[in-house]
This record gives structure tokens, sequence and C-alpha cells, in this order.
């Protein structure tokens, strides 16, 4: 393959970083919870899986994921924006259980949330720097899936150009959920009824992506920002 060749230019791109407007300022913004674990660019070319991190290293670690994931890609060839994480196929009943650790005051904080805390009755500060995200470690011991939130290249052609919003629709109709490959939920606001159901699944941040936004391999887009989940 030649340096001009599409499926070689994209091994050069990179997750797009978020920027570091207020959520509240992305106008037609989607709404995702977002994932905890390991961010990663998931290309998949003729049968066969390779997954990059934000820093363009292989991850090796779930062949088991990687041929999922090549198997669920109905195209030859495709890269997927995509988090590692063990959320999406955790029991209920061990998030129930990080819920009920013993609180202080019936009135402090009762959730101990994937990568929360219980401090001295109140809840661990989340970390909004756009720097963090992606670079969770993943815990050891439990079930790992990887959910694709975004679909830059379809069968050598880029979708850098084209709204996030039709990227989720054109990534829908080509990637076939199974137990350890997903696809991210995605709203548009108002998502007050969301948020109870978001942290009893441990999330504690979201995502807002402007629906027209274009993607910027490697760079910081400010049409996408990070925020708080709000305590209901």
């Amino acid at each position: 393959m030649n340096a001009t060749d599409p499926t070689s230019a994209a091994l050069s791109w990179r997750p797009q970083a978020f920027g570091e407007r207020r959520a509240g300022a992305i106008e037609d913004p989607i709404v995702e919870p977002l994932w905890t674990g390991l961010r990663v660019l998931a290309h998949v070319d003729r049968g066969r899986a390779v997954l990059r991190d934000l820093d363009g290293d292989p991850v090796d670690d779930f062949p088991e994921i990687n041929e999922a994931l090549a198997e669920a890609v109905r195209a030859e060839r495709a890269v997927l924006d995509a988090h590692l994480t063990h959320q999406p196929i955790q029991a209920i009943a061990e998030v129930a259980a990080r819920d009920n650790l013993d609180a202080p005051k019936a009135t402090a904080v009762v959730g101990q949330m994937w990568f929360g805390a219980l401090l001295r009755g109140r809840r661990k500060k989340v970390s909004l720097d756009p720097e963090t995200v992606g670079r969770d470690p993943l815990p050891s011991g439990v079930d790992i899936a990887i959910v694709a939130v975004d679909l830059l290249s379809l069968d050598d052609q880029p979708l850098l150009d084209i709204p996030l919003l039709e990227r989720k629709r054109i990534l829908e109709s080509v990637l076939v959920e199974s137990e350890l490959v997903r696809r991210g939920i995605y709203i548009r606001p108002p998502i007050d009824t969301w948020i109870g159901s978001w942290r009893t699944f441990g999330f504690n941040r979201m995502a807002f992506k402007a629906a027209n936004s274009r993607y910027l391999p490697g760079r910081p887009n400010p049409d996408w920002a990070i925020a708080d989940l709000p305590i209901r």
C-alpha cells in the first residue's frame, strides 16, 4: 500500500479530543453517557480487527473482542471510534452492591459509582479534564466489551466531513451488536428522564456533541464537551 491509500492514511488517525467549552454552550447537542475505560480506534479490514489507543499503540489484550468486532461489521473495511469498558456487561446486582455501601448519613451520598468513592460523606469529584477521557485503567477480573460511538470510514470512504448524527445512523446499519460488541446510546435533550438510569449503570460523566459536528482526528473539537452527570 502506498501513502495515499485510504486504509494506510486511516492508520495515522487518532481519536478526536473533546474541547473545553461548557456543555451548555454546545448547539443542537447529542448527549451520551461517557464510558469509562480505554478509548480506541478500531480498524476492521477484511475479517480482521486491530485496536489502537489514544497514542496510536496497538491494544492486543482482548483477542476475543477483536474477533467479535470483525464478525460484527457488515462491511469489508471500517474505522470506528470506540471504548473498551466493562460497563455494558456488568451485572446490575454488582452496581447495586456498590450503591449500598455504608453511608455516614441518610442525607449523604449513598452511591459509589465506578471510580467514585464515599469520602467524608461526599462524592469524589470527577475529573472533567478532556485530556483524561479514555485513559481510565480497565478493572481486572471482569469481562470487557467494546462500545462503538462513531464511524469514521466505511469501505475506504472517509466519513469525517459527514455530520455526526448521520455517521451514527450509518453505524447502526453496519454494526451488529453482540455480548462483546455494543453501540453507544445517545439521546437528544431533554435528558432528565435518563439521568437516574445512567447513574444506575455507574456513569458519572456525559458527553455533549453537536449533531452537525465533523470529526477532527487527533485534534480537540470545540463542538464536543464533557459534563458531570447531575445528582438527582
